[in-house]
């Protein structure tokens, strides 16, 4: 894309705002060709601009109306069931058995009946899962930021801002590639703003590779934290960009076996550096706050997508769960849910052989009686802040988060033990059961539950980040996708190789590009 293409661009997003709570800034970026040639950059203030309007492609193209990129693992291959309100929505029963087919449009090249799913039909906007065009011009724009920032003719900004905005353009394409590989797995790689040469997809672990070595490159650059307490979590910090870190190497030890060691190293050194030097920055909150963590710009949160509705801006429909599993007194004039969580799935993470009981996360994010409803009384009130009205399609208005600084206990956990360091897996996965005040594990090979050290940390991931859009993620690199003691949707290990956890790629991104092939699954 060519950078006055890229300047249209946005013209069009001039009033997406970044989400910064009360220091929101809303874009004035120039009319087209004024940003280009003589006129390209020529304050602090211009830069700024630019990042914040990247910062608005990422939120716009991954939660806002017509894209669901996030929130669709929160119901592939998992354990959500409509409930007898919900038997209509059929997209929760099509994402959990893999049939990504149902939810497509014709115009994508495969048969689809729920409405299209076209963001042009309604709000949910499945048909945009297939481009990936959308994250590349986010992946442009941190280009561009990349090829111009050491401008000469900035001339009033300091080098340690010139290598912030730097590092932030580093870590917003490297966070978009790892969402794209995460979707459609080997993906092209372009690091130029004006490249237009048709690439073919690049080995994922290759994709990785490349931007664990250019965060490496930035990371002291970026801050642990920032000083105004609303830019915390949503402009890039050094925790995120660790953690992030900390993700691609788990998802390459998926991917690339023979060095599985390698990269389970990696991550308990980026996690140690994470929870060790980082100052006091971050910090686990007393669970008590969860509203406060999912409201946003918390000390725990280490990057998010925000929303705010005292400025307008609103997510869309199935940018989360929270629209379906919320009604009275959570959500004014709606008196069912839509779907809810099969029981052996709940029994497994919260029974009493267990210890579930004790767990505070139950009465913090169910309603006891009706945990385990089907008829549409299901309450999973988890995100539950504010609406802006009370209408029955609205979602609350907590922000997207995409890490929290539980992700780096929990990964650093689930990497030791890998690595044969059970003890230190053991204090790292109990750290988060002391917070939700359930009884600790004991015994590094199997706890006291007759759980494997393994199985504990899984299933203790799952009780955090439910609901958070990990689940699929962790299914896939796990490879415990191929294991019904896992998921009620398994798939097989041909599928997996075949690309079954992958979505379809559109038409119009092989034509743009003949050098892209589908992957076989979707063929």
């Amino acid at each position: 894309m060519k950078l006055k293409q890229y300047t249209c661009l946005l013209a069009v997003v001039a009033l997406i705002s970044i989400g910064a709570g009360g220091c929101r800034k809303f874009l004035n970026v120039d009319p087209v060709n004024s940003m280009s040639g003589n006129n390209f950059w020529k304050s602090e203030d211009d830069v700024e601009k630019f990042i914040t309007g990247t910062y608005g492609l990422l939120r716009s193209y991954t939660c806002m109306d017509g894209y669901s990129l996030l929130a669709l693992a929160d119901f592939r291959c998992a354990a959500w069931i409509p409930s007898s309100r919900g038997t209509g929505r059929t997209y929760i029963s099509d994402l959990n058995n893999n049939r990504i087919r149902s939810l497509m449009s014709s115009t994508v090249g495969l048969a689809g009946s729920y409405g299209n799913f076209d963001q042009n039909v309604n709000q949910f906007g499945f048909q945009n899962m297939a481009d990936w065009g959308y994250m590349y011009r986010i992946v442009t724009a941190a280009n561009t930021i990349l090829a111009n920032i050491d401008s000469k003719d900035i001339a009033d900004i300091s080098d340690a801002d010139r290598r912030r905005y730097k590092a932030e353009a580093v870590f917003i394409r490297s966070l978009v590639y790892f969402l794209m590989v995460r979707h459609w797995g080997d993906v092209p790689y372009v690091t130029e703003p004006s490249d237009e040469t048709p690439h073919e997809r690049m080995n994922q672990v290759a994709v990785f590779k490349n931007c664990t070595a250019a965060l490496k490159e930035v990371l002291n650059d970026l801050p642990w934290t920032y000083s105004d307490p609303t830019l915390r979590g949503v402009r890039a910090m050094r925790g995120g960009a660790l953690v992030l870190m900390m993700e691609m190497n788990m998802w390459m030890a998926c991917f690339d076996e023979p060095g599985e060691n390698g990269y389970y190293e990696e991550v308990v050194a980026l996690g140690s550096q994470l929870i060790d030097q980082n100052g006091g920055a971050y910090e686990l909150l007393p669970l008590e706050s969860y509203k406060e963590i999912f409201k946003g710009t918390s000390k725990e949160s280490l990057f998010e997508i925000g929303q705010d509705y005292n400025y307008g801006e609103t997510f869309g429909l199935l940018a989360t769960i929270a629209d379906i599993v919320l009604r009275t007194p959570y959500k004014k004039n709606v008196t069912v849910t839509y779907a809810y969580y099969a029981t052996p799935y709940l029994m497994q993470l919260y029974d009493e052989e267990n210890n579930g009981l004790s767990d505070k996360r139950i009465d913090m994010w169910f309603e006891r009686p009706t945990m385990y409803d089907g008829s549409g009384q299901f309450v999973f009130k988890k995100f539950l802040n504010t609406f802006a009205t009370q209408q029955e399609t609205e979602n609350p208005n907590d922000a997207k988060i995409l890490f929290r600084y539980v992700d780096a206990y929990l990964l650093r956990a689930e990497a030791l033990e890998k690595l044969g360091r059970n003890a230190e897996a053991l204090a790292d996965v109990n750290v988060i059961r002391t917070r939700a005040g359930a009884e600790l594990f004991t015994g590094t090979e199997t706890n006291q539950f007759g759980q494997t050290l393994e199985d504990a940390i899984w299933w203790e991931r799952e009780r955090e980040l439910m609901g958070e859009s990990a689940t699929f993620y962790d299914l896939v690199r796990t490879k415990r996708i191929l294991s019904g003691q896992y998921t009620p949707f398994p798939i097989t290990y041909d599928e997996f190789l075949g690309g079954a956890w992958t979505y379809p790629i559109h038409p119009n991104v092989i034509l743009r590009n003949p050098k892209v092939k589908p992957n076989p699954f979707w063929m």
